[in-house]
């Protein structure tokens, strides 16, 4: 009487797009090895239990990617098996906090142009002492720059997405506001 071959995927796991996984798959019973298979993507290994899989385009795009870990065909009449595992693939937040912008100190105050796209499209401003018109939360606020940042000549201001939902992490980016002085006359 022979061994039935027996297989294990894993658990089933999520990552963020441009991630990759390490698998963690098993086998036993007649089974002597076990090689995975599936997705549009690469496998650093397909005969290691725990190859690292680095999903394709395809998989991305579909938001998910199903592999199958399958035996060899062991000896006698029993047959090979097989199990899968799902990867769920989060889409990251992608944050642009426009391009940089310029003003004059006698009219300091600039309308932002922010935006966030992908896992998430909210966000919060940070950074300078200024004033953010209606609010800080509000992605092409005005920013109206402080005295001392007027003084200064520019701020830095940070558009940084909120967490997206999953395994991406929030994303940021910067906009630099230089403030121009007002010209003298004598």
């Amino acid at each position: 009487i022979n061994p039935l071959a027996t297989v294990n995927a894993g658990l089933n796991q999520t990552i963020c797009a441009g991630s990759s996984v390490t698998l963690n798959g098993s086998f036993g019973g007649g089974a002597s090895s076990a090689q995975w298979s599936g997705g549009t993507g690469i496998f650093t290994d397909i005969n290691s239990l725990t190859t690292i899989y680095i999903p394709g385009p395809g998989d991305i795009t579909a938001g998910s990617v199903t592999l199958t870990l399958t035996t060899d065909d062991p000896d006698g009449p029993c047959l090979d098996v097989s199990d899968q595992v799902l990867i769920t693939i989060n889409t990251p937040a992608v944050v642009n906090a426009g391009s940089d912008l310029e003003s004059c100190a006698s009219s300091p105050a600039v309308t932002l142009n922010g935006s966030i796209t992908g896992g998430i499209t909210t966000g919060t401003w940070i950074g300078g002492t200024g004033t953010f018109s209606p609010g800080s939360t509000t992605l092409n606020a005005i920013y109206t720059p402080s005295p001392a940042e007027i003084t200064a000549g520019s701020v830095t201001l940070t558009l940084t997405s909120n967490d997206p939902p999953g395994a991406c992490t929030p994303n940021s980016d910067q906009v630099i506001i230089t403030i121009y002085p007002v010209a003298t006359v004598d």
